[in-house]
Parts: structure tokens; C-alpha cells; sequence
């Protein structure tokens, strides 16, 4: 009876500091929300060039990154990630 009333204070404790800590990040969410869609609206508009340079710059780097994972995933499968083997004995 003990065991199970502290088992049910400590989950019920656990389950109060998960909604804390849910509540703070939903908070600092809407505040860096907020700071960002006040920077935007303040800073003038940039030229059709630049946004040409940010789409291309955009799409290279998630070229390059689903390159790399794919890279990884590729050296996985052939066991290039495998550590070696050796049939010699370590020298003392």
C-alpha cells in the first residue's frame, strides 16, 4: 500500500514538472514568434535578387544534407561503419 502511494506521488509529480516544463516552451515559442514577426514587418523588403541568391542557397544546402544522410545511410548498409577486425594478437 505504501509502494503504491509513492509510486502514484512520484508519477503524479513527474507528470506535473512534464506540463511545466510543456507550458514554459509553449510560452518561449510565442515570445521568439512574436520577436520574429515584429522584425519582419520593420525591416524593409529585400530585392527580387535576393531572394533569388536565398532560394538557390536554400536549395543547395538541402541538397548537400539529403546528400550526406544519404551518404550515411549508404555506409551503414555496406559495413563501412563497422569497426576492424583483426586475426593478430595485440602486442604487449
Amino acid at each position: 500500500m505504501r509502494r503504491d502511494l509513492t509510486e502514484t506521488v512520484e508519477e503524479t509529480v513527474r507528470n506535473k514538472n512534464q506540463w511545466i516544463l510543456a507550458a514554459v516552451l509553449a510560452g518561449l515559442l510565442v515570445v521568439a514568434s512574436w520577436f520574429c514577426l515584429s522584425v519582419w514587418r520593420a525591416t524593409p523588403s529585400m530585392p527580387a535578387y535576393g531572394n533569388v541568391i536565398l532560394a538557390v542557397a536554400a536549395i543547395l544546402i538541402l541538397v548537400c544534407g539529403c546528400g550526406l544522410i544519404a551518404l550515411m545511410f549508404y555506409s551503414h548498409r555496406k559495413g563501412y561503419d563497422e569497426p576492424t577486425r583483426s586475426d593478430r594478437t595485440a602486442r604487449d
